[in-house]
């Protein structure tokens, strides 16, 4: 939360490795990617809100489902601003060690957003 909706970007270079790696289709090679890439979602997404639906960790794994909430401001999968307000949820999993996150696979359901985006407004 700290990086998506206080873009707190400082905290987020903390917390990930130097060398950390997203498996997901935005593909970070390192913290400094995963900021580059939040940056990106902040300017396309506005008034992010996350609610962390279920956490589990074992070990090293630590495996979230996440509800999103934010206003479309830019453009996302070539549409255009819609300024609508959209909520969907999404999967994130983070390998943790040594109190950083190392790798992590995130699932945004594009198509469904896309749909979200485009229907419209009654």
């Amino acid at each position: 939360m700290e990086g998506y909706v206080k873009k707190n970007y400082e905290y987020v270079l903390k917390i990930l490795s130097e060398d950390y790696i997203d498996h997901s289709p935005a593909s970070a090679r390192s913290n400094h990617d995963a900021v580059n890439i939040l940056k990106i979602i902040a300017n396309i997404f506005d008034n992010l809100k996350i609610e962390i639906l279920d956490v589990f960790a074992e070990n090293e794994q630590v495996a979230t489902r996440v509800r999103y909430e934010a206003k479309h401001i830019g453009e996302y999968m070539g549409i255009s601003a819609t300024h609508k307000t959209i909520s969907f949820e999404a999967l994130e999993n983070f390998k943790v060690v040594n109190g950083k996150i190392v790798e992590s696979w995130g699932y945004w359901p594009d198509k469904e957003i896309e749909v979200l985006l485009l229907e419209e407004q009654i």
